[in-house]
């Protein structure tokens, strides 16, 4: 299994499976995430380079009608991946506001290791 769906297993029952790869469909209701893989690179965690694993960069877009929705799914998402057996850091958080759609959104960056 690839780490994107890894992810996606753990976060899915955040926001009742409506969890999409790259972009949600046209009309999909709200809250739902969103997620991509922004990078992925070797990463060497030891200092004999005897330990080399992926570190995969992922942005996840908690989306919501309201900012409070878009919150509060945020905040189910880190709670989710509480326990993940990967070594994860969340990077950057930050508040959207897409004035087209009128949709809320809190992008997070996720970096894993992982085989």
């Amino acid at each position: 299994m690839n780490i994107q769906k890894e992810f996606e297993n753990r976060v899915k029952m955040c926001c009742e499976e409506r969890v999409y790869a790259n972009a949600a469909p046209s009309g999909a209701q709200t809250p739902y995430l969103t997620y991509f893989r922004q990078s992925a690179a070797p990463a060497t965690l030891d200092m004999d380079g005897s330990s080399v694993l992926t570190r995969t960069l992922l942005q996840v877009d908690s989306c919501g009608s309201t900012y409070d929705e878009a919150v509060t799914l945020a905040g189910s998402v880190r709670q989710a991946i509480e326990g993940w057996e990967r070594e994860y850091g969340v990077q950057l958080e930050k508040d959207v506001f897409e004035v087209e759609t009128g949709l809320h959104h809190v992008v997070m960056e996720i970096s894993v290791w992982h085989p």
